[in-house]
């Protein structure tokens, strides 16, 4: 058996600076090269892997992302995701996104994945649309784990939505025959909604043409002439399938000669695409003119990768690129992507270290390290805020001795990966809590003190008990979510209003019952420390519990609850 390609050090780099620096554009753009290159049988070797995962967790977990970056993230992890690392940041993205079809597609595709197909123990898509589910786990999973009985498709009467979902099936050739008409061919069915009276559909009914290889022009049921007349989706998936797959060699340069001039830049782009993969003997007298007239940047982009990785049977594309990447740094990172496995490669390489704008490191790859040097993850940090109160007229509590604990804790982490600011208000009264919001911004707010059913326990100006219901805390975060992303109830009975607070934050940690102070102590110190040492909100819940196992109160642990 052939073992997988391996996405070579180069190309990861690449992606990694894409997730983390670009904008919600190139975010989607860099997922969606993942989920074609693991389509296609490449991967990540292990290391790579669990950087790329725990990056996309990240994206999913951030607060006001943009949907389609959320939608791709998904689209990825059903590819990539392992279900030890990713099934919490998926299932938080489907609850804060429920309602949005799309994004609940992907996160089944991405659960069934992660569950080897066995979504009947997924309780969080057990009320969805039958048919919905189904496609959507049939994009990975093997349809004799599915009940398939309910899966057939009206394309007169049936939801878009649905018809999305399977014209995706269909181009990842993972659906079934006849999966829209027992007496019809799928292929025969995308032809026809070519004319769908919907916009995406459509589209989709072209992608699905560009991605099954199974299908071709003849499934196509668009009218490309004149290509223009198209609604500008429809034309970026037009150009690229001419360009990749038109065997009509007249045909096809003629919609080449064209496409450099249609006033849509998505059309442009999805040509410059579909070129990628393709060069055939005169295309250079199209494109070398286009890229000097082209004044979108992703689209030239695309060009000059589109030259340096044909540079070895076309010498003016060799002498273009050569001239790009002088001329043009922001060119720079796609010309060494195209020229990757070239003897343009080493040309590009060599012409970095003469500008001087790369460093030499001893025999190995120069630009290489610089790539990976660049998109190195930068040294994060956190900010902690920690509201205690203790009544005079409630029990005493160890306060003073758990920030202490945690400060020495915090102190000794030797790799720190994330720098962990603690800020400590103490005897907070009910009338300095939206102050102490203001002044510090916290990304983690954490209330240690008294709680009851539904109620936290503030202070008031004789430091007497203040109650603070459910709703009124959670209508405070609320009006943090900017800043917070984490909540941490360490009080008894406080698990009501972490569920209030659930409704505006992904991270809550609240206890269902009354919790010792040996165990609020051991959960800060381990919590903290672990997000000191890189670990996602999750796992450094999960480190927490097991220190409090770990020092013989196991009853206390459970008591915890990650909503």
């Amino acid at each position: 058996m052939a073992l997988a390609p391996i996405i070579t050090p180069q190309q990861t780099a690449f992606i990694r600076f894409e997730l983390d620096h670009g904008d919600a554009r190139r975010k989607k753009k860099a997922l969606q090269d993942v989920s074609w290159r693991y389509r296609s049988g490449a991967r990540f070797n292990a290391e790579s892997l669990e950087a790329i995962e725990n990056t996309i967790d990240g994206l999913l977990l951030q607060s006001h992302q943009d949907r389609k970056v959320v939608r791709w993230s998904l689209n990825t992890l059903a590819q990539l995701g392992r279900r030890m690392v990713s099934d919490n940041p998926v299932k938080l993205a489907m609850r804060h996104y429920d309602g949005d079809p799309e994004i609940t597609a992907a996160g089944i595709a991405a659960l069934s994945s992660m569950y080897g197909g066995r979504i009947e123990e997924v309780d969080l898509f057990r009320n969805c649309d039958p048919c919905l589910r189904t496609l959507a786990a049939l994009q990975n999973t093997d349809p004799k784990f599915l009940d398939l009985a309910n899966v057939r498709i009206d394309i007169d009467k049936a939801d878009k939505e649905i018809l999305k979902l399977a014209l995706i099936t269909v181009g990842l050739n993972k659906d079934v025959d006849n999966l829209f008409h027992p007496r019809h061919s799928n292929g025969q069915i995308i032809r026809a909604l070519g004319t769908y009276p919907d916009d995406i559909v459509v589209q989709y009914s072209v992608w699905a043409i560009i991605e099954n290889q199974k299908l071709g022009m003849h499934d196509l049921g668009v009218n490309t002439h004149p290509v223009d007349a198209l609604p500008p989706n429809v034309q970026a998936k037009i150009m690229q399938l001419v360009a990749m797959r038109e065997n009509d060699l007249d045909k096809r340069h003629a919609l080449m000669l064209d496409g450099p001039y249609l006033p849509n830049a998505e059309a442009r782009e999805g040509m410059a695409k579909g070129l990628l993969t393709v060069y055939y003997e005169g295309l250079e007298g199209i494109t070398l003119d286009w890229s000097k007239q082209e004044a979108v940047e992703y689209v030239r982009k695309l060009l000059a990768q589109h030259f340096a990785r044909f540079s070895n049977v076309c010498v003016l594309y060799e002498e273009e690129s050569l001239k790009l990447f002088e001329a043009n740094p922001e060119l720079r990172d796609h010309l060494l992507l195209g020229a990757e496995g070239q003897p343009l490669y080493r040309k590009l390489r060599l012409q970095d270290l003469r500008m001087g704008t790369a460093d030499l490191f001893d025999g190995d790859d120069e630009l290489m390290k610089a790539i990976k040097k660049k998109s190195a993850p930068e040294k994060r940090a956190l900010k902690a805020l920690i509201l205690s109160a203790a009544p005079k007229d409630g029990d005493r509590l160890r306060l003073d001795e758990e920030a202490r604990d945690l400060k020495e804790k915090l102190r000794a982490v030797q790799n720190r990966v994330v720098t962990i600011e603690v800020v400590n208000e103490w005897a907070v009264r009910v009338d300095q809590i939206q102050d102490a919001l203001f002044n510090e911004r916290p990304q983690i707010l954490h209330f240690s003190g008294h709680g009851d059913i539904g109620t936290l326990f503030f202070e008031d100006r004789d430091g007497n008990s203040a109650p603070v219901d459910a709703k009124a805390f959670g209508e405070l975060v609320s009006l943090h979510t900017d800043s917070i992303q984490c909540v941490i109830l360490s009080a008894c009975f406080s698990e009501d209003v972490a569920k209030a607070v659930r409704a505006h934050v992904r991270w809550v940690i609240g206890c269902d019952k009354s919790i010792a102070d040996n165990a609020a102590i051991a959960f800060s110190r381990a919590f903290y420390r672990a997000l000191a040492n890189g670990e996602d909100y999750e796992k450094a819940f999960r480190h927490a519990r097991n220190e409090i196992s770990l020092n013989g109160m196991g009853a206390e642990a459970d008591k915890y609850r990650l909503l």
